[in-house]
């Protein structure tokens, strides 16, 4: 079944599972894409930083990103003309639906300007081939809860679990039986109240914040 829900509502979000490159000439500049998977702002530092020692002698480095599950976004133009190479290439990572992904596009100078259009649309294009050639995977993101049970409500737990299509993770206890729930986002209101009922009240059920595949 299609999942209309926005990622938001859903908890899974599309990323690269790995590194992505391009290379495109026009009028004599050499552009070279690469498309890598992040998680923070710090990784983005590191890479762009590396990317500049690898290609020192390039003339530019520009580059964009979108970060978790807000889908945090920064595009950086690196010393082109505004609005020429970070927006187009952050465009690209919004239109293939990515998150945690940056894109960094290193220009060689090949003497002839090309002009706004023809350079916003060659790092667009770079960075979508980048893009492209990169693999992906999906990041699911659930709510979590830890439910304590007596033992006698353990089967009751899992048949709830199971009817509602959440995950149920067996923990550690002292007495009577520890999981952890796996909840996807747009049904966390309703756990509570679905976990008394299954067991007649006898379990306790707390929040415990996201659990995120990686």
């Amino acid at each position: 079944m299609k999942n209309d829900k926005a990622p938001e509502e859903s908890g899974e979000f599309r990323t690269l599972a790995g590194p992505g490159a391009s290379e495109i000439r026009v009028l004599g500049s050499r552009f070279l894409g690469w498309a890598v998977p992040v998680k923070t702002e710090e990784e983005v530092a590191e890479r762009l930083s590396k990317r500049a020692r690898e290609f020192h002698d390039a003339t530019h480095h520009c580059s964009a990103w979108i970060l978790g599950a807000e889908r945090r976004e920064h595009s950086s133009d690196a010393g082109e003309p505004h609005g020429t190479a970070g927006a187009p290439i952050l465009r690209a990572i919004q239109a293939a639906g990515l998150t945690d992904a940056l894109v960094i596009v290193t220009r060689y100078y090949g003497g002839t300007k090309l002009g706004k259009g023809n350079l916003a649309r060659a790092y667009g294009a770079c960075a979508s081939e980048a893009l492209d050639s990169a693999p992906k995977r999906v990041i699911r993101r659930r709510r979590k809860f830890i439910v304590d049970v007596m033992f006698d409500d353990i089967g009751k737990l899992y048949t709830l679990a199971n009817r509602c299509g959440w995950e149920i993770i067996p923990r550690d206890s002292a007495e009577g039986g520890q999981f952890e729930l796996r909840v996807p986002i747009s049904e966390k209101e309703n756990v509570h109240r679905q976990v008394n009922d299954a067991t007649a009240g006898r379990a306790s059920c707390v929040e415990d914040g996201f659990w995120i595949s990686r």
